[in-house]
């Protein structure tokens, strides 16, 4: 892991991850947002990321493909954010669907112990 500079693959809507990069991008972390399912996990495997962060709600069908693949090869740790409790069964982490940047980048940190302030990414 980059515990001091995480790396995030982040699926989800491109505005959600473009805030999110925003937010960590003066820290140094890496956010890298793929388009498709296929270049998740294309991305997941050339740059091997320190943690998956999906947002389930936006493109639920998205993420269940690249979850299917992810599980598949026991990638962790991965943070699903969405509302079915079908996630909080399956993935490492799972936060709820409106659950804001700043709690999204404290779980991030958490799982990859990579040190944070809370006012650094505001």
């Amino acid at each position: 892991m980059s515990y001091q500079h995480p790396m995030i693959l982040f699926v989800g809507s491109h505005e959600q991850g473009t805030e999110l990069l925003n937010a960590v991008e003066p820290m140094g972390w890496w956010v890298y947002q793929p388009e498709t399912a296929n270049d998740a996990l294309g991305m997941y495997v050339g740059f091997l990321p320190d943690v998956v962060v999906m947002d389930a709600t936006v493109t639920p069908e998205v993420a269940e493909e690249v979850y299917f693949h992810l599980a598949s090869i026991e990638a962790e740790p991965v943070i699903v954010l969405g509302g079915d409790s079908v996630w909080s069964d399956r993935v490492t982490h799972h936060l709820p669907a409106d659950a804001r940047i700043t709690e999204i980048i404290g779980c991030v940190a958490e799982v990859t112990e990579a040190e944070w302030q809370p006012e650094a990414s505001r």
